[in-house]
């Protein structure tokens, strides 16, 4: 299995050289197939430009074919179909627990799960969330996302690594998230969770895991 978690996508050459090897294709001859529908779960008011501004990065740097995949309007097999024609597949962030909701209410939790044994998947932010375990620290979800904390009881993530990240650490606009804040509100997780930068990336590559632009902070039980 093949993953990489990151936070905005491509945003610097590092990134998009690692992806590259992951693949193992030159980046102008990948097809990317992308996963977009978690942003729509975010409030009005909210911007959108960040959305623009990660789908532009990977007009810079994927040669191939780009396609987007739509899991409400498509079929089961149809979505199939467009993801094996693809050698990256790229899941999109947004809005927190939408797209394990939207991977269950199409019944595609399969088609992900299977397509990871084939090809190179690549969230960002939220869609890099849901490829992980779920964070079981109360505390995080009670300060972190009180508005959420009762939904995040039945939430699920589709575990298909042992951890899981925090995308956007110290970002200018989420300062506020401390490194000692999370320190105190993750140290009863059972496993690790990493902290990155935009300009950072987790790739997990058949059992071992590589970081891109540095090493994250780490919170949770670290053994």
């Amino acid at each position: 299995m093949k993953l990489i978690l990151a936070s905005q996508g491509f945003t610097t050459d590092e990134i998009a050289k690692s992806v590259e090897k992951l693949v193992n294709k030159p980046l102008k001859e990948i097809n990317i197939a992308i996963i977009n529908e978690a942003y729509v779960g975010l409030d009005a008011t909210k911007d959108k430009r960040w959305l623009i501004k990660e789908l532009s990065y990977i007009e810079k740097y994927i040669g191939g074919v780009i396609d987007f995949v739509n899991f409400r309007i498509y079929s089961k097999k149809e979505i199939e179909k467009r993801l094996n024609m693809a050698d990256l597949i790229y899941i999109v962030g947004g809005k927190q627990h939408l797209l394990e909701k939207l991977f269950r209410e199409t019944d595609t939790i399969d088609v992900i799960k299977n397509i990871s044994k084939t090809k190179v998947i690549m969230g960002t932010s939220a869609g890099s969330i849901v490829l992980g375990k779920k964070i079981t620290s109360t505390k995080f979800w009670d300060e972190r996302y009180p508005q959420d904390k009762e939904l995040a009881k039945t939430h699920e993530e589709l575990n298909l690594v042992d951890f899981n990240i925090i995308p956007h650490y110290m970002r200018e606009d989420r300062k506020n998230w401390t490194k000692d804040f999370f320190e105190r509100v993750l140290q009863d997780n059972e496993f690790k969770v990493y902290a990155i930068k935009d300009s950072q990336a987790v790739i997990y590559n058949d059992g071992k895991i590589e970081f891109i632009g540095g090493m994250p902070e780490v919170f949770g039980k670290k053994n």
